[in-house]
């Protein structure tokens, strides 16, 4: 029953993904019948999850319950099997709630769009990779959702590729999620080879018995290379910026319940491997540490409030991955999913609602869209809750979940080194500089700059009924969605009343830092000086990889042509040369030569045959 339900959710997406395509050329009907497919895998998740039972401690992924074929390569066994838990089941009613609405909402947002139909069966195709990965069972399936998923963002990405800047922010983004890739594949490759199978809970067993210790680490820190380039973590952030040249529904996506958090998710099934493998859990640690709170920090001065949102994911990517570098092995896998779950549904909200108020505003600069919210009810609504969330505030879904992270890695924290020091201090900043962001950005789109309201009069905006019911829908989840923690995901440990007091203080803190600088102005100075314009840039990013990695490739690009034009070619053409020569001489010396001066050679030949051929007979006579 288990590989038949999981098998269904998998099949869903992906057979409405291949309809789509079928019917892309009639983008109203491949529309709908993308909205069709992802309701049903909505429903169906919701039915997996209340037939689903908790996984064992330990195994909140159900590997040991796993079901698949039998297939032997060589020495090693591929079982191919997927499994379904409450958490897995969770998780993918998490996923299947996102693509939904970004399908309802893609009707409408590209309804002049001529590619639209491709465009829904990639979305279609994108839910369908991140549900194998949450289902698979198998390192091998992994692999094949987690390089689907690659290719679907390289497609969503650059979905209008009629302009230069969507081609080349897929281009960048598919070039350093594949060098990333290639750690993540080397180090499951490793895995695998040491176990001799593809089965993760054979894996697991092997690697926590009796694995060899540094081969683990080695292992792992590739893996988690990985997972840093795909989840946009420093160095592999700035692809995520760039996709913003993307549609609005496509960031939606990658940036809340696939793509992005598909690391996490991958860790999360070999935390029993991860857990005993400190080299990786210390380059997981300092980069998400470092990566949390410096694109807070920049989210803070960013001049467009769409790169405001990405730098936000990049931030809280990190937050999500902090247990699985710092926290203990009781609530670390948890927390981390359970801010998965969290971010996935206020941040859908954001991006959506973002892509609503710049339809009115012209633009995503937040010199457009001073005031914006407040042209529609729902929208005000939606933009308040998202961000009420995004700031952490206490009993809210964001709030709820990032305590449970905090609790998560401070429990215990000085048992564990320094790392978990330096994750535990950079969450508890970042909280801060996360509140004051997000106020900054309400007060923007609801209050206006510095108390002046809108710079703009705008009419009372229209919004269609369907985008309505999404943001409402998202809405009161990104609200009240805490509610379903610690139902169905596993054990997230206590939240001390210390603790929840103190994170209290720490975002009521970063509200009073993001209302005075909004009200002295310096948050204008900061966002219209040098600062903004540098971080708006992407602080040269772009020129840095240009100057390390571009110019010196193409430099060894020319060399190489050069050796190979000048040098190595020059011994064939010398040689053909030397026989083209040869048979010029032969060419002019046969041109020169007379018929009768040929005729009298032959003679001479002939004459020579005779009389070697008379002494012959004569001498043998």
């Amino acid at each position: 029953m288990t590989a038949t339900t999981g098998g269904f959710l998998i099949a869903l997406p992906a057979g409405t993904a291949a309809l789509a395509l079928v019917l892309a050329r009639h983008a109203t009907l491949a529309g709908l019948l993308a909205i069709l497919g992802s309701v049903l895998s909505l429903v169906a998740s919701i039915v997996a999850l209340a037939g689903a039972t908790a996984g064992p401690t330990g195994d909140p992924f159900a590997d040991g319950r796993a079901t698949g074929g039998e297939l032997v390569i060589g020495t090693v066994d591929l079982p191919l099997a997927i499994g379904l838990s409450s958490t897995s089941a969770f998780l993918v009613l998490t996923v299947s709630l996102v693509v939904a609405a970004v399908q309802t909402y893609s009707a409408w947002f590209l309804a002049a769009d001529d590619r639209r139909g491709v465009f829904h069966a990639t979305i279609a195709l994108f839910a369908g990779a991140m549900t194998l990965v949450v289902l698979s069972s198998d390192l091998l399936l992994t692999i094949v959702g987690w390089e689907v998923m690659g290719w679907c963002s390289y497609l969503l990405i650059g979905h209008w590729s009629r302009r230069p800047a969507p081609r080349r922010a897929a281009h960048t983004a598919f070039m350093v999620t594949r060098l990333a890739d290639i750690g993540l594949v080397l180090g499951m490759a490793l895995l695998i080879a040491g176990a001799g199978t593809t089965g993760r809970a054979e894996v697991i067993e092997h690697w926590t018995s009796a694995g060899d210790p540094a081969l683990r680490s080695t292992a792992l820190v590739l893996v988690v290379i990985g997972v840093l380039g795909k989840s946009a973590q420093l160095p592999f952030h700035d692809w995520l910026l760039d996709a913003m040249e993307g549609p609005t529904p496509a960031s939606a996506l990658i940036h809340a319940a696939t793509m992005v958090a598909a690391g996490t998710v991958v860790l999360g099934q070999l935390f029993p491997v991860l857990v005993l493998a400190a080299a990786a859990r210390a380059v997981l640690g300092v980069s998400v540490a470092v990566t949390m709170l410096l694109a807070a920090l920049l989210a803070l001065v960013e001049p467009d409030l769409k790169r405001l949102l990405a730098w936000s994911t990049i931030s809280q990517i990190g937050v999500m991955l902090a247990p699985l570098a710092a926290a203990g092995a009781g609530p670390a896998v948890g927390s981390a999913l359970g801010h998965l779950y969290g971010h996935a549904i206020f941040k859908a909200l954001l991006f959506l609602t973002i892509g609503w108020l710049a339809m009115t505003g012209g633009s995503t600069r937040w010199d457009a869209l001073v005031g914006s919210a407040r042209t529609h009810r729902v929208a005000l609504f939606a933009w308040v809750s998202g961000l009420v969330s995004l700031a952490g505030v206490p009993l809210v879904l964001g709030g709820v979940t990032k305590e449970h992270v905090i609790a998560a890695v401070a429990h215990d924290s000085d048992t564990r080194g320094a790392v978990a020091g330096l994750v535990m201090g950079s969450l508890l900043v970042t909280a801060v500089v996360t509140a004051a962001y997000a106020t900054r950005a309400l007060l923007v789109a609801v209050r206006g700059v510095g108390g002046q309201g809108p710079r703009v009069v705008r009419a009372r905006a229209v919004m269609p009924g369907a985008v309505a019911g999404i943001l409402v829908v998202l809405g009161v989840a990104s609200i009240l969605g805490g509610i379903a923690l610690g139902v169905r995901l596993p054990r997230a440990g206590d939240v001390p009343l210390p603790l929840f007091i103190g994170v209290l203080a720490l975002v009521l803190l970063g509200i009073a830092v993001g209302y005075l600088l909004d009200v002295s102005g310096v948050q204008t100075r900061l966002v219209e000086g040098r600062l903004g314009a540098l971080v708006g840039q992407g602080l040269h990013v772009g020129r840095l990889q240009q100057a390390l990695v571009v110019r010196p490739v193409l430099a060894l690009a020319r060399l190489v042509a050069f050796l190979d034009r000048e040098v190595i070619d020059s011994y064939v053409r010398a040689a053909a040369s030397g026989v083209l020569g040869l048979g010029g001489v032969g060419t002019r010396a046969h041109a020169r030569s007379r018929p009768t001066s040929a005729l009298a050679l032959l003679g001479v030949g002939v004459l020579l045959v005779v009389g070697l051929g008379v002494i012959t007979v004569g001498g043998t006579s």
